[in-house]
């Protein structure tokens, strides 16, 4: 009986550290990946790059294709459209109408931080890294 008792417990334990350490999945859909808030964490013109030590808010990505970001400071919500297939795309309607699209190389590491940089346009910064937050 206490053999059988020992394995019982032997296997229990096994089995709660194999549960607990199983790696988390790497999402590479870019499509299920992005979604979530997104905190910029680096900014600058790669690989010159300086930390954010004060961020300003996050983006959030919705399933919906809604792009919601959150500025810390006045608590207020904007919103944008985006769509993400090779490249990452902002759409920003003005009060008029008019529409404009800010395009981005994406890059993921693992499923916690997100790279993006400018494309085809003169910023000020071209590049920003953002982590995930919950």
């Amino acid at each position: 009986m206490k053999k059988i008792t020992r394995f019982l417990f032997l296997f229990g334990i096994i089995g709660i550290f194999s549960f607990s350490c199983e790696k988390e999945k790497i999402e590479t859909d870019p499509t299920k990946a992005i979604l979530g808030k997104w905190e910029p964490i680096e900014m600058g013109n790669w690989p010159n790059m300086e930390p954010v030590t004060n961020p300003g808010g996050y983006k959030e990505f919705l399933p919906d294709s809604i792009l919601r970001e959150y500025d810390y400071e006045t608590g207020e919500y904007f919103y944008k459209k985006y769509k993400i297939d090779t490249l990452l795309y902002e759409y920003i309607t003005r009060e008029d109408g008019f529409q404009l699209t800010i395009t981005y190389k994406y890059q993921f590491f693992d499923n916690n931080k997100l790279r993006l940089d400018h494309k085809d346009i003169a910023a000020i910064f071209n590049t920003f890294i953002f982590k995930r937050i919950n």
